[in-house]
């Protein structure tokens, strides 16, 4: 994951202002329909800090981590009313809380990880959920711009895979798959599909 982290290490206040402006509404739908107010949350790659805040806003007790520090920074800035509740921290190893959480989201980050860092997190989210807690995740299903190693021209890993083997990861690691959408990009990016699952433990 180090050349992704590098990219946006190089290019957080560009990535700011273009997750800032992306059309997300659909996912937000979702993600106030899957969790309940006040739940405790945890959000996985947060980025510029659009969701955390948007669910902070919401009444939601949210805590949001990045891989990349200078991503952090950048939401700090952009929103400071979460500010103190933003850390970098890189999958899988650095994903240690001493709390369990009521909920835990991850939008467009889980497909940058190798297939081996994937179950590793995948099992450490299901440890960090409470009982009967909600996940969700939303990862990029199909690509047209990534070579055959996985890689974009910005130097971003991303593992492609069929919605059944993320449905089948997701089971492997304790889930239970409650709910399966299939969107297209928030950017207006043609040749880009995404899958969503809500699921619980």
């Amino acid at each position: 994951m180090n050349t992704t982290l590098n990219y946006y290490k190089n290019n957080s206040k560009i990535l700011v202002n273009r997750y800032e402006s992306a059309n997300v509404s659909s996912v937000q739908s979702l993600l106030l329909q899957t969790f309940r107010e006040k739940n405790k949350l945890l959000e996985i790659g947060c980025g510029s800090g659009r969701d955390a805040s948007f669910m902070f806003k919401n009444g939601f007790d949210v805590i949001a981590i990045d891989g990349s520090e200078n991503m952090i920074t950048e939401a700090k800035k952009t929103h400071p009313e979460i500010s103190n509740f933003l850390y970098t921290k890189v999958l899988p190893h650095e994903l240690e809380f001493k709390t369990k959480f009521d909920g835990i989201y991850s939008i467009a980050t889980l497909m940058h990880l190798s297939f081996e860092d994937l179950k590793l997190t995948l099992l450490k989210i299901f440890n960090l959920l409470n009982i009967d807690g909600k996940f969700l995740i939303s990862v990029s299903l199909f690509r047209d711009d990534i070579d055959k190693n996985g890689f974009d021209d910005k130097g971003r890993f991303f593992l492609v895979l069929p919605q059944n083997k993320w449905i089948e990861l997701c089971e492997e690691a304790g889930f239970k798959i409650e709910n399966i959408q299939t969107n297209n990009d928030g950017l207006n990016r043609s040749g880009i599909e995404w899958l969503t699952l809500v699921m619980s433990k």
